[in-house]
C-alpha cells in the first residue's frame, strides 16, 4: 500500500484554502493594503486565487499519477507563494505576527518536501 505524503497533502489543502479565500474576498488587497501591496501589483485577488489553485492541482495530479516532476513543480510553486506571503508579513506594519511564522514554516515544509521528492526519484 502506498503512503500519502502528509506534508505535500497538507500544502495542497492550504493552497486550496488560499484560492477560495482570495476568490471570495475581492476587496482583500484594499482592506489590508500594507500586507498585500506586492500581490496587488501583479494581479487582483482572483488572479492569485487561480495561481494557488494551479499549485494545488499540480501537486494533487502529481500525487495521483505518481509524476515526480509535477510534484516538484507544485511544491516549488508552494515554496515561492508561502515565501512571498511570509515576506509580505515581515514587511507589513506588524512583522512579528502569526502569519509571518506560519507561512515561513509552510515555506520550509515545501522546501523539505521538494528534497524528499528528489530523493525518491
Amino acid at each position: 500500500m502506498r503512503t500519502i505524503p502528509i506534508i505535500e497533502a497538507g500544502l495542497s489543502i492550504v493552497s486550496i484554502w488560499w484560492s477560495i479565500f482570495l476568490w471570495v474576498n475581492e476587496d482583500l488587497f484594499n482592506d489590508v493594503p500594507d500586507l498585500f501591496i506586492v500581490f496587488a501589483e501583479f494581479a487582483p485577488e482572483k488572479g492569485w486565487a487561480c495561481i494557488f489553485i494551479a499549485a494545488a492541482l499540480i501537486k494533487v495530479l502529481g500525487l495521483l499519477y505518481q509524476k515526480l516532476w509535477l510534484r516538484r513543480i507544485g511544491l516549488s510553486m508552494s515554496f515561492f507563494l508561502y515565501g512571498l506571503i511570509s515576506a509580505a508579513f515581515i514587511l507589513s506594519d506588524e512583522p512579528l505576527s502569526h502569519g509571518t511564522g506560519t507561512h515561513f514554516v509552510l515555506c520550509i515544509f515545501a522546501l523539505y518536501a521538494i528534497r524528499e521528492v528528489k530523493s525518491h526519484a
